[in-house]
């Protein structure tokens, strides 16, 4: 069965957190988790309280997980931002 898709930002750290292209994932400001890439980068992810990403963040994680070659999780936020936002 395939996974669950992320639809909020503390989906998407545990998702990240079991993928092998992730250095470490960290505490931010406030109620942000900083996820840190083998290659360098790293994304700001919001957690506020268990809402749905918007589209701008959906976007950033797309090009920094692409940037970071993980492919799969790619598919799964683009297929996520395109159910989303095809209900709206």
């Amino acid at each position: 069965m395939a996974e669950k898709q992320p639809k909020s930002g503390r989906e998407f750290v545990q998702l990240a957190e079991r993928s092998d292209k992730v250095r470490n994932v960290r505490e931010g400001k406030g109620s942000h988790v900083v996820v840190e890439f083998i290659d360098g980068t790293s994304i700001t992810v919001p957690i506020h309280a268990n809402k749905q990403l918007g589209k701008g963040i959906l976007h950033k994680i797309l090009k920094a997980f692409k940037a970071a070659g993980v492919l799969g999780l790619i598919l799964f936020v683009f297929w996520l931002g395109l159910r989303v936002f095809s209900l709206l």
